[in-house]
């Protein structure tokens, strides 16, 4: 054996290594494609058999090799400002690479640790300066926008540009220096309430507030006293808007998004008890609770031949009738899934594989229906539905038509099954096609006033971006455009 020291495989290793065609990218092999592209044009498939390699490794070289044209040595401020935007949002040295378009990806992977070194430097040092009225103004907005309750102390404090210890610590501090105020005006805020409703059978809280130095929200928040308090349980023959609507203002002057409801202060200025309060705004939301007696009471009164907008009524004010009808028909005719069997599934797709080619899929569709009287609806109808869209036949009678032109119809109003039942096939086939199509359709250029509407949307939206609900709000780009757009020029507005 010529190498006794070395394994077999690292020998096969080393002789792959040497021998490939698809070994690492040098210059020689960028200026050839790229001569080659200058010649041919952007025909891959001509240009990888004169390169001896596949057309998307061809494509690949001649892209690196446009990139390495553009790429500059020295960072400007734009192009560091658009990096720490990427390292803020979590974005890769690659992508980055991509949207600066004029650094290396390993240019960028370099630059991006020695920003984290310097931020979490700056952190440090930050964190051992005393609290401003607006960091901690900052600190308190950011833990309050915080979804599903979990709060995520690293990102507070690369926002606040602190350490997520030193957050942690100031706001449980705040919390507690709240907690202990709140308890301490607690019971000086009851006794005045007491007093003052065992005397005039009311509470006036501006009066209280001034007696007391504080605020009325502070007083609402405060009170325990519920002596006398009201129930208010829903009644259709007696239920007034007016107090509703009451109620509603209040909570939305006091406790606007995302802030929540302090249950205890909308008691307390309603003056009725404080979980009738809760329920009544979810009445209010169109929340109903399906308990066994509500169901029990929506089926007694259907039967007993009243309307469906008159049961929804009794059971809330704001609850929809053809909600109140899908209980109703769910409760006296309940469904239970159950799955095809394998046989069944077999049975079908022979049946649908046989004659998908020369009939339209509304009549195969009826057909294996009519053939499966013993089969779950449900279940059959999604089956027969997917397994239309994948057969080959249908696939042929789509490529065939004019997209361009059913596409348009669809965006226009015309219904999707309409259209499916004139080209025979299933529109499932229609709703993947529009799926497909809806971020390629917008258009790449982009206008002052979408530009305008980006800068507008993103810094008002708090903590990280969410570009889908941004690219929403923007209407006529996709989530990937407006975050690249906003890396690019946000800088300069």
């Amino acid at each position: 054996m010529a190498f006794p020291k070395r394994t077999e495989a690292s020998i096969l290793g080393k002789i792959r290594q040497y021998t490939s065609k698809n070994s690492n990218i040098t210059q020689k092999d960028m200026v050839h494609v790229n001569t080659l592209v200058e010649a041919y044009g952007k025909d891959w498939e001509r240009i990888g058999q004169e390169t001896d390699v596949s057309p998307r490794r061809a494509q690949r070289i001649w892209a690196q090799h446009q990139q390495r044209q553009k790429v500059t040595q020295a960072w400007t401020k734009e192009e560091l400002e658009t990096l720490r935007n990427c390292i803020r949002d979590g974005i890769g040295m690659a992508e980055a690479s991509r949207i600066i378009g004029t650094k290396m990806s390993y240019a960028c992977n370099a630059k991006m640790q020695s920003l984290k070194r310097a931020g979490l430097n700056n952190a440090f040092q930050k964190s051992r300066t005393l609290w401003n009225d607006d960091d901690v103004a900052r600190l308190v907005h950011l833990v309050s926008t915080s979804k599903g309750g979990d709060i995520d102390w690293t990102a507070i404090g690369k926002e606040l540009g602190r350490t997520a210890k030193s957050c942690h610590l100031r706001y449980t501090k705040l919390h507690q220096k709240h907690y202990n105020a709140k308890a301490d005006h607690s019971q000086t805020v009851s006794c005045e309430v007491q007093k003052q409703y065992e005397q005039h059978q009311r509470v006036d809280w501006t009066n209280v507030a001034q007696q007391l130095g504080l605020s009325e929200r502070e007083c609402l928040e405060a009170n325990q006293f519920n002596g006398g308090k009201a129930r208010w349980i829903y009644d259709p023959d007696t239920f007034s808007w007016d107090t509703a609507d009451r109620m509603a203002q209040f909570i939305k002057d006091n406790y606007p998004k995302p802030v929540p409801v302090n249950y205890t202060a909308v008691s307390n200025y309603m003056w009725t008890d404080k979980s009738d309060c809760v329920k009544m705004t979810s009445l209010l939301r169109g929340e109903v609770t399906w308990t066994a007696e509500a169901l029990a009471l929506v089926v007694r009164l259907r039967d007993s031949g009243m309307k469906f907008e008159d049961i929804a009524h009794q059971l809330s004010p704001t609850v929809s009738a053809s909600r109140v009808t899908a209980t109703y028909h769910k409760q006296k005719n309940p469904h239970v899934y159950q799955p095809l069997l394998d046989t069944d599934r077999q049975q079908i797709k022979d049946i649908m594989d046989t004659r998908a080619h020369y009939m339209d899929f509304a009549d195969l569709r009826a057909l294996v229906i009519q053939s499966m009287p013993n089969a779950n609806k449900s279940a059959l109808y999604t089956f027969v539905d997917s397994h239309g869209a994948a057969l080959p036949a249908y696939k042929e009678r789509l490529k065939n038509s004019n997209v361009e032109h059913i596409a348009s119809q669809i965006m226009s109003g015309t219904k999707q099954s309409v259209l499916a039942k004139q080209m025979g096939i299933p529109s499932l086939m229609l709703t993947n096609l529009m799926r497909s199509r809806t971020f390629s359709m917008h258009s790449r250029t982009w206008t002052q006033e979408e530009t305008d509407k980006l800068i507008e949307v993103a810094r008002a939206s708090p903590g990280p971006f969410n570009w889908k609900s941004i690219s929403e709000e923007v209407g006529t780009k996709d989530p990937k455009q407006c975050r690249t757009r906003y890396f690019n020029v946000g800088h300069k507005y």
